[in-house]
């Protein structure tokens, strides 16, 4: 039961960082468009993609600490078993 929320709770939060790129930029998009010159522009993409890595690379992380916790959990079940 216990992992059954840890799985939930971290889907709940990972769930929003596997959009794929095309959703991953609309809510910055808005202000993109309303940039005063290319420059701006630019600046503002570099900014989103920026935060669009680090968020994947977080993603990445959670995902493989939660690779890493299910390994543990079957191990551990793989000791009680044989108790």
């Amino acid at each position: 039961m216990r992992r059954a929320l840890v799985v939930l709770g971290a889907a709940a939060l990972l769930l929003p960082a596997c959009r794929p790129r095309a959703e991953a930029g609309k809510p910055g998009d808005a202000e993109i468009a309303r940039a005063a010159d290319p420059a701006e522009r630019r600046a503002l993409e570099a900014a989103r993609d920026e935060l669009d890595a680090r968020y994947r690379r977080e993603a990445a992380a959670k995902d493989a600490e939660i690779a890493r916790l299910e390994r543990e959990n079957a191990d551990l079940r793989k000791q009680l078993e044989s108790r």
